[in-house]
């Protein structure tokens, strides 16, 4: 890694995660009590899939342009493979976008996207990031409870099928998260309800040093 490349981005926090975990509301609260610029991942997706290009970002290209069919029922296992294969065609847009902005003030970076090994691939101190994934039984009830999921999947022709399927994806992918993050001095935490949002909220900031 160039060490210009990872100075440029050492003034940054990275919050990764399965989806349905608290990554947003936890940035959120950090950025409001510490002075941070958040960058979310998912707020620069239309963005992304805009300027990806076939040749640069082949899966990106062909699940922009694919039916509710052809996204939600496709086999789980083949999600979770092109879900991990889309964020690391994304990562390089992502690395552009947060060497753009000002370096005033440190940016708490927060996504699903934010993959272990993509983070290490370009140096990021594991003091620097940590991982949240909710268990099975909360990411269901808590994604039940938003509206937008109907909206995505209302031209699915088995609406009941896509739903399971995507929270079978989701599940899969928090279970490669979480298999990433096993090895010592990695920090993954599991949201499950058992532990208050100010608790999960503590821990988060004693892991990223801040007061």
């Amino acid at each position: 890694m160039d060490v210009s490349f990872a100075l440029a981005l050492s003034h940054i926090f990275w919050i990764g995660g399965s989806p349905c975990s608290g990554k947003s509301t936890i940035t959120a609260k950090l950025a409001a009590q510490h002075g941070l610029t958040i960058y979310g991942c998912d707020e620069m997706v239309d963005r992304h899939t805009t300027e990806a290009v076939i040749d640069r970002a082949p899966v990106i290209h062909r699940l922009a342009r694919a039916s509710c069919d052809e996204l939600w029922m496709r086999p789980v296992d083949q999600q979770v493979r092109e879900e991990i294969v889309y964020y690391e065609e994304e990562f390089p847009f992502i690395l552009d976008d947060l060497r753009a902005l000002p370096r005033d003030r440190p940016v708490i970076a927060e996504g699903a996207a934010l993959m272990l090994h993509l983070l290490e691939s370009i140096g990021v101190p594991h003091g620097r990031s940590i991982w949240l994934v909710p268990s099975p039984a909360f990411q269901r009830e808590h994604y039940a409870r938003r509206e937008w999921p109907n909206d995505a999947l209302a031209s699915c022709t088995d609406l009941d099928q896509a739903w399971r399927n995507w929270m079978e994806r989701d599940i899969g992918f928090g279970r490669r998260v979480d298999n990433e993050a096993m090895r010592p001095g990695l920090t993954c935490l599991t949201v499950d309800g058992s532990r208050l949002l100010e608790s999960i909220l503590d821990a988060v900031r004693r892991h990223f040093g801040l007061g």
